[in-house]
């Protein structure tokens, strides 16, 4: 397949702080990121909070300038465009914000925020903009009277489904989502997902899905890209990465993934201590100072992301760590207090269960004796 989104070495670091006596405080927010997004496919970027994956999907659509480092879409560098090329180009290039509330506009109805990208790109007429203004609100599951609607009378989910329309409205080739379903809950997780996928075959659409939960990503992406301190520490197609995961820090987001089923856990170690400060990034390799199997060479050298057949990863050791094996599912033995609350519960309910069973034939005999219409 072709490549539509190339980004080479991206770094961007932020200046903090600093003044008259004290010297500004640099941010390695990303730090020399390099990946290819091939058209028509789903790319996941993954990883703990503050750990670059948000800030590299702004800087692929030049939202952020970047310090330095290259984007192009489809072979223009998007560093060296003016504005008015960059605009044109933008037609192609869209984003779904993660907060569905600050992402919206809460003066315009939802008619004027679809609509606008049609107006902004000078898209048809002014009835054939209200036309697909209100067939995209259909796509994506809202009704075309909604159009005249304000922000705050929807929910969570429903906004960010008008942030999707939005998205679509200048009928794009690439749709970067920035954690879209993270702030909802779980059940509209899965509409929301769903929606997605129904729409990347509908208007044959690559994505870019930046998320920090690896169960949300399993069954919608192609592949993944796992970033830590604003570095990627492995890339890999989605079925060899969760069927065996090379990168210690793979393996512990991947065994940070709940069992779905009640009364079951897996016998598994999670990380310890806290993510370094990008700000003061570790020497070395930077997951070395929560990493349960680094060695001094991980202190002392950068490991490079080198080919490990079909995927990268960048561990010196990986080639020799035990076997990542699926998580063994063990019984939770019931504590004396939980059989305790059970037991309440089950007497609570069943005393209701009576209650309600005593009180059927004297409803029955009331609604007898009242006067018929």
């Amino acid at each position: 397949m072709s490549t539509i989104l190339e980004a080479t070495d991206l770094t961007k670091h932020f200046r903090s702080g600093g003044g008259l006596f004290h010297k500004p405080t640099i941010v390695r927010a990303v730090d020399g990121v390099s990946f290819a997004v091939r058209t028509g496919e789903t790319l996941a970027i993954v990883g703990e909070s503050g750990c670059g994956k948000s800030t590299v999907g702004r800087l692929a659509l030049r939202l952020l300038e970047a310090t330095s480092g290259s984007v192009k879409f489809e072979g223009k560098d998007l560093a060296s465009m003016d504005e008015d090329a960059l605009r044109g180009l933008r037609r192609e290039m869209q984003m779904v914000f993660q907060d569905p509330f600050s992402s919206l506009n809460p003066r315009m109805t939802l008619g004027d925020i679809v609509g606008e990208p049609l107006w902004l790109h000078g898209m048809g007429s002014a009835r054939e903009r209200r036309e697909r203004t209100r067939e995209l609100l259909s796509i994506v599951g809202l009704r075309p009277e909604h159009a005249q609607r304000y922000p705050h009378e929807f929910s969570g989910g429903q906004r960010q489904r008008i942030g999707i329309a939005r998205a679509l409205a200048s009928n794009p080739r690439l749709v970067i989502g920035d954690e879209p379903v993270s702030a909802l809950d779980v059940s509209i997780q899965a509409q929301v997902i769903n929606l997605l996928e129904d729409l990347k075959d509908r208007f044959s659409l690559t994505l870019v899905i930046i998320a920090h939960d690896l169960a949300v990503i399993r069954h919608m992406s192609d592949r993944v890209i796992v970033m830590y301190l604003g570095k990627i520490v492995e890339t890999a197609p989605t079925a060899a990465l969760y069927a065996e995961p090379l990168h210690p820090y793979t393996r512990a987001l991947l065994a940070a993934i709940p069992l779905p089923a009640p009364g079951l856990r897996a016998e598994r170690k999670l990380l310890e201590g806290d993510i370094p400060s990008p700000a003061n990034p570790p020497s070395g390799c930077r997951f070395h100072t929560r990493c349960p199997f680094a060695q001094a060479r991980c202190r002392e050298e950068e490991p490079a992301l080198r080919d490990a057949g079909g995927r990268e990863v960048a561990c010196h050791f990986y080639e020799t760590l035990p076997r990542a094996d699926a998580e063994r599912a063990v019984a939770i033995p019931e504590s004396a207090a939980k059989r305790r609350r059970m037991a309440l519960y089950r007497e609570h309910r069943d005393r209701q269960e009576s209650d309600a069973a005593a009180a059927a034939p004297a409803a029955t005999a009331g609604r007898a004796l009242e006067p018929s219409a």
